[in-house]
């Protein structure tokens, strides 16, 4: 069972990785194509398509299709890196080996009397 998870966590971080190329690739087209039409493009724009690509986009006629691009790869990444993070936690804790059966300490040897109700 937990290489079940470990097989989901891999693929969901590499469709966490495959969603960020598209998010890059996309961008870098909407940057060449603000260039083409003659509009600035400044150092901004480039360190936002390195650091948080689903955030760059065209001006005019053409952003509701980079709009609607950049949606669908943002909602793919974050339900990639969200079924990932629960892959993982499902592999750790079927793979989790413990040192001690009882935490450690002295054992009482009179149990504990239990509270009244008075």
């Amino acid at each position: 069972m937990a290489e079940f998870f470990h097989v989901i966590a891999g693929a969901a971080l590499i469709a966490a990785i495959g969603a960020w190329v598209v998010a890059v690739r996309g961008g870098r087209a909407a940057l060449a194509a603000e260039r083409a039409t003659g509009r600035p493009v400044g150092v901004g724009s480039y360190l936002l398509l390195a650091f948080w690509p689903f955030a760059v986009g065209r001006s005019g006629a053409a952003e509701d299709v980079d709009r609607v691009r950049s949606g669908k790869a943002a909602i793919a990444f974050f339900v990639s890196l969200t079924v990932a993070i629960a892959a993982i936690s499902a592999y750790t804790n079927l793979t989790f080996k413990r040192d001690h059966a009882a935490p450690a300490g002295a054992t009482p040897s009179v149990p504990a009397p239990a509270p009244s109700k008075s």
